[in-house]
Formats: C-alpha cells, structure tokens, sequence
C-alpha cells in the first residue's frame, strides 16, 4: 500500500510539476480565442501549451513521493534488484505519459462542447479514487473502467508490480497497448479538434 500510495503520489507530483497548470490552461485559451497565437508558430500548440508553465514549486511533491517509495521498498520481502528497479523507473515514465495523455483528452473536449466542468469532476473523483484504492483491488465493472476507459487503475499499479515481480507478460503487454491506444486517442482529438477551431474563428 506504501508503494501505491507512493507511486501515484509521484505521478501527480511530475504532473504538478511538468505540464499540469500548462495543460489545465487549454479551455480557457480555446475559449479566449489566445489559442490562435499558438498555431501561428512553428513549434507544435500542445508542445508549447505543455511546457509554458513548468512548476518548480512542486519539486518538493516529487522528493517527499520518493521518500514514501523509499519507504516502502525498504519494506519489501524481497530483493530489490538494479533489474526491479530499472523495470519501476521505465513503467512510471510510461505512467506519467498515460496521465499526461488523460489530461490532454480530457481538456480537449473544450474544442468540442462549451463546458468542462462535468468532465473534469469525473477525472478528480477518478484520480482520487485510484490514489487510495490500488488497482488491483479493483473487480468488475469498476476494473473495465478504470483498467481500460479511464486507466487510472493501472497507474501506480503497472509500476508497483514490475518492482515486487508480479508483473506478468500478459499484463505488460496489455499496459504498452493501453499507452499505444491513448496516445492515438489523444492525437487523433487533438488534431480534430483544432480542425474544428480553424474553422470556427475563420
């Protein structure tokens, strides 16, 4: 549980870190029409829209999830090898990318409807969920959703397990097909949504 807790901690940490307040500024840009700045430049809307607001300040969220992982790990029954620890770093990277992709599918609707506010409850009542629930506590349809339509399940789960060992084949290759499937999902809205956009402001 320390280990869930831990990694889930540190991938909201990065996310408050890196391209949270970035990302979380698109439906207001698309409302106030300041998205048309973005697409007059050479480098790609989401590319800069992710990156402009780095948070140094939440570096500290990102030191204190670690001493909890560290924590955690020191409680391990078994050996925590450079392998198991090279397996945790490489599926948290993967983690940290599906969450910025639900961030930006999420925030990409605002190129679709008007309001936001429904979609972004159900993505903190999520989120909170899954930061106190480990995945694999999860059954039924509350696995197919938070497994498959609204991943978070996997999250701090994928990680957890290749560092204990008890990631299978079987669910490693469904984790890569998860990140496979949201990246084309958040490309494909993405680039549809702006297609709408142009549209609408010519």
């Amino acid at each position: 549980m320390i280990l869930y807790i831990g990694t889930f901690s540190l991938l909201n940490a990065l996310n408050m870190t890196i391209y949270f307040f970035g990302v979380n500024a698109i439906p207001h840009k698309i409302r106030s029409g300041e998205l048309d700045l973005y697409l007059t430049k050479p480098v790609s809307p989401l590319f800069r829209l992710t990156f402009e607001n780095i948070s140094p300040g939440s570096v500290p969220l990102i030191l204190m999830s670690v001493c909890i992982i560290g924590f955690g790990a020191s409680k391990l029954l078994t050996e925590l090898t450079a392998a198991k620890l090279a397996a945790y770093l490489f599926w948290t990277v993967l983690m940290a990318v599906l969450y910025y992709e639900m961030e930006v599918i999420i925030r990409s609707f605002s190129l679709y409807i008007v309001s936001m506010a429904r979609m972004e409850q159900i993505e903190e009542a999520s989120i909170d969920l899954c930061m106190k629930l480990p995945g694999i506590a999860l059954y039924g349809i509350y696995k197919v959703i938070f497994y498959l339509i609204l991943p978070y399940g996997i999250m701090a789960t994928l990680p957890v397990q290749s560092m204990t060992g008890e990631l299978t084949t079987r669910m490693a290759a469904y984790g890569i097909g998860v990140i496979v499937l949201f990246t084309t999902i958040t490309y494909v809205i993405w680039k549809q949504g702006l297609k709408r956009y142009n549209s609408a402001s010519s």
